[in-house]
């Protein structure tokens, strides 16, 4: 079980700068590898600062250097948009199976994260459980005495000790959070919506307006627009992902897929916004994900074609 004790600080605009002047350096030291000037300048850039060093290895990491890579051979020039095209490839993919820019920040900023189809136990100081969902990020801000996490991308379930004194909260994106004093429930945010399920005890979520959600209630809330849907299923079902079943009850497809699409390697594009929009309900055993999203899609009379290992379009022909 992954240890939740290591913070890590919120990407503020001192390491944005850092980040964008690893890139830089990393784009010179790969034009010439055996320039001395550059990797003297590397060399010295990386020993201002244990936060210099952290983010040129995670920049590094990315691009698949590590130490010993600065002795390599020439490769074909490189510049900033092949870096993050050949991150968005998946050349040093393996936290989230596709890297860029944008998941760099990510990367910065998170606690934990995981990979394609990964699911990742963890425990907090205060007895809380946390299960991780796939292709997911969470980070633990020191916010004192107050029990918080946030949910940086993806779904985790969550199992929350009692603490009537000290709620629990979880911040997600959009302005969204929850607050339980010690609930067990499943959130996902894909495609703009967050989706919440209560198993146990009641869940405060917090947008534009509150809604209290208790055990066998489900929330569906668009960020943008503030809209909220809700309903009621067994709160056995909460979480059921975590066994191998995801669930969808008249849920827009756009989101279904993005859910599913978290086991599946590479990218997964609704190219028809019609589609998108469509209701879906079921069960959908993720064990073979490919059928799951190919049974997601088949009611819409859409189509899921593979366009290459690391890409699939879903669209009307």
């Amino acid at each position: 079980m992954a240890s939740a004790s290591e913070k890590r600080p919120e990407l503020d605009d001192r390491t944005s700068r850092l980040l964008d002047e690893a890139i830089d350096l990393v784009i010179r030291r790969q034009n010439a590898p055996e320039n001395f000037v550059t990797l003297q300048t590397i060399s010295a850039w990386r020993g201002r600062s244990a936060e210099h060093e952290r983010v040129w290895q995670c920049v590094a990491e990315a691009h698949g250097l590590s130490g010993a890579a600065l002795a390599e051979p020439a490769k074909p020039r490189l510049t900033r948009r092949n870096l993050v095209l050949a991150g968005t490839l998946g050349l040093g993919a393996g936290v989230l199976g596709a890297w860029g820019l944008p998941s760099m920040r990510l990367r910065l900023q998170a606690d934990q994260l995981t990979a394609t189809a990964e699911l990742l136990p963890m425990e907090l100081r205060d007895g809380t459980r946390i299960t991780l969902g796939p292709a997911s990020a969470i980070a633990m801000p020191d916010h004192g005495e107050t029990r918080a996490v946030r949910l940086l991308r993806g779904m985790a379930w969550f199992d929350v000790a009692p603490d009537p004194t000290h709620p629990f909260v979880l911040e997600l994106n959009g302005g969204v959070e929850t607050r339980t004093a010690g609930a067990s429930f499943e959130v996902s945010q894909d495609a703009g919506v967050v989706n919440l399920a209560v198993a146990r005890d009641e869940v405060e979520l917090i947008g534009t307006s509150r809604y209290g959600i208790g055990a066998g209630r489900w929330i569906r809330l668009d960020t943008e627009t503030g809209h909220p849907e809700t309903g009621s299923r067994d709160g056995a079902m909460a979480g059921a992902w975590r066994t191998g079943m995801v669930v969808a009850e008249a849920e827009p497809l756009e989101t279904l897929v993005a859910r599913i699409a978290r086991w599946l390697p590479g990218r997964v594009i609704v190219a028809d916004a019609a589609i998108g929009r469509a209701r879906i309900s079921g069960l959908f055993d993720i064990s073979d994900p490919e059928r799951a999203l190919e049974a997601a899609v088949r009611p819409t009379g859409g189509r899921l074609r593979r366009v290459s290992g690391l890409l699939a379009v879903i669209s009307s022909v």
